[in-house]
């Protein structure tokens, strides 16, 4: 693919720097090319730039005459992309560039993962560095590893930032100034297992639960969608209840952030059990459809007779009778979805928990999870989110309550602050006057559910201003992400109006 696809479209710099972005592989952990890319455009302009120990990266652009006096400013995002597909799309997020879409408006990809959160701030914040306009010192602060825990921002070298004023540019909602964020933490469990061999007269069935939307834990936890793993475990407790199963293999969802959208599973039913369970699958199919259709239109749920384990590459052997009743009891009373909504904030999810992803750790290893100590166990991650940190260390310990009455151990990981909101922010008062000269009104102030680095980065100095905004996305952390395009020229337009007059 060449850059015609993005050919015309405004403003060309931004446009220019996100197209180079998917070419460069940038999952969480992998940002060492996004790094290298905005570090060698710093030596081309000439400008300064630092990296810290954890591998931020912070490019600094002088005062222009005349404006030495102006308050420095930092534009901040971060440099990885949460990266999702579906299972039979063939693409390797390791090296295989993002193939680009444009439809209705909308630029997007081809069945992954866009990367537009948070390319975006990459792309704008390195186009305002070569923009010719006459700004005040301009610093760009790109974090690693934000997607999977704010590891960036959390490990972040204060000293390399000289800016006391902050503009978040990870936001996803066009013409919305945010002023707060959750915070959160995830939890997960580690069930030991046992196995046996696969019994004398069963049939083996395969089971795949797909179509679902997913989308993002934080961003679109309370529209209700689908959660794979919530629905495949609601299937599997209820038919181990009605027949002799036993589970081979069982697996779904993905990163901690985005909401399930596909279940997997091979399960061993006695011959004599046969038709009755399939009746009982074809009804179940029915039933969730019911459910969920009006949301959930490309719900597919299909169980197949004759697929045996090592037909999709798993063992010949199944789940001990104990182990699979410990895990059908724990993944299907895990709770997922809003748990509380602010009494404060009007239309604000004030607590949340995703039940976001379970597989087999084959010694230790597997495709999301893993464990330090190389045992084969049976892996659970959930991520909760609150406003309010004493509901957030609640809903973790009830799901590590559940956890250990399964017989498994837990680990608390990736712990982050909330982002206060400031109603007196200098910034947000610039923000608010730049909107309404550039577009006749007055941008929506909000605060998000979603974790923002802000939060953390707030934290590490004894006074700082932030706001964030940004283009509008939709569909953020699925394969169906993508940003609306007209909206990016508005947010450059602001981000432009706020460097000029601050």
């Amino acid at each position: 693919m060449n850059m015609d696809i993005i050919n015309g479209l405004e403003p060309a710099s931004f446009w220019k720097h996100f197209y180079n972005l998917t070419r460069i592989p940038r999952e969480s952990g992998n940002e060492a090319g996004v790094r290298k890319y905005a570090a060698d455009f710093a030596e081309a302009q000439g400008l300064e730039y630092k990296i810290d120990a954890i591998g931020n990266i912070l490019i600094r652009r002088p005062a222009a005459p005349g404006r030495e006096n102006s308050p420095s400013v930092v534009l901040q995002g971060h440099m990885d992309m949460v990266c999702e597909k579906n299972r039979d799309k063939v693409h390797d997020f390791a090296k295989d560039p993002i193939a680009l879409v444009i439809e209705d408006g909308w630029l997007k990809a081809d069945g992954t993962t866009l990367g537009a959160d948070n390319g975006v701030a990459v792309a704008a914040g390195l186009a305002v560095l070569e923009a010719d306009e006459s700004f005040g010192q301009v610093e760009v602060l790109l974090t690693v590893d934000e997607e999977t825990g704010l590891t960036g921002a959390m490990e972040l070298d204060p000293a390399i930032v000289e800016s006391r004023i902050l503009i978040n540019l990870d936001s996803e909602e066009d013409g919305v100034v945010y002023v707060g964020c959750a915070g959160g933490k995830n939890t997960e469990g580690y069930l030991p297992v046992a196995f046996d061999a696969i019994p004398a007269g069963y049939k083996a069935y395969s089971i795949e639960l797909k179509g679902l939307h997913g989308g993002h834990s934080g961003g679109e936890i309370h529209i209700g969608y689908g959660n794979a793993l919530t629905l495949g475990s609601r299937f599997l407790w209820k038919a181990a209840e009605k027949f002799d199963t036993r589970i081979a293999f069982l697996e779904g969802g993905g990163k901690h952030n985005a909401i399930p959208r596909e279940f997997f599973a091979t399960v061993f039913v006695k011959d004599a059990d046969a038709d009755a369970f399939q009746a009982y699958a074809d009804e179940f199919a029915t039933v969730i459809k019911s459910e969920l259709g009006m949301i959930e239109p490309e719900l597919s749920f299909n169980v197949a007779a004759g697929e045996s384990p090592a037909a999709i590459g798993q063992a010949e052997s199944v789940y001990s009778a104990q182990t699979q009743k410990r895990i059908l009891d724990l993944v299907y009373s895990t709770p997922h979805g809003v748990i509380k909504m602010s009494r404060v904030i009007d239309d604000l999810v004030e607590t949340s928990t995703n039940l976001a992803r379970i597989e087999l750790l084959k010694d230790g290893k597997g495709v999301e999870g893993s464990n330090t100590s190389g045992k084969t166990e049976f892996f659970v991650l959930n991520c909760h989110r609150s406003s309010v940190d004493s509901e957030c260390d609640d809903i973790a310990d009830r799901v590590r309550a559940m956890i250990s009455a399964a017989g498994g151990r837990h680990e608390f990981k990736h712990d982050y602050p909330g982002w206060d909101p400031n109603p007196e922010s200098e910034i947000l008062k610039t923000a608010r006057k730049a909107y309404s000269a550039l577009f006749g009104n007055e941008p929506e102030i909000k605060a998000i559910h979603a974790g923002l680095e802000c939060g953390v980065i707030g934290k590490k100095f004894d006074s700082i201003d932030m706001v964030s905004f940004g283009p509008e996305l939709a569909d953020v952390h699925t394969p169906g992400e993508k940003m609306k395009i007209d909206s990016v020229e508005k947010t450059w337009k602001l981000l432009v109006e706020i460097l000029r007059i601050v």
